[in-house]
């Protein structure tokens, strides 16, 4: 699902995927809802939406300080 998200930008392999999951768990950002055999649902946390929201603005400021460079506007 990320690769199709992120147009084939990101490829997280298996062994990434369930290492991220599993520190995103232990911090708090992310809980388990279901459980099937080998498949788990997820869903993130009041913190792990904060993170990513914050993280969302950091990143927004970035392009924002791009466009301006661009444009060669402010140093």
């Amino acid at each position: 699902r990320v690769q199709v998200m992120t147009d084939g930008r990101v490829n997280i392999g298996p062994g990434t995927l369930y290492n991220l999951l599993e520190q995103f768990q232990t911090a708090g950002l992310i809980k388990e809802t279901e459980s099937i055999g080998r498949k788990k649902n997820y869903i993130l946390t009041e913190k792990g939406f904060d993170i990513l929201k914050e993280e969302y603005k950091r990143l927004h400021k970035q392009m924002m300080d791009y466009e301006r460079f661009i444009r060669g506007g402010e140093d």
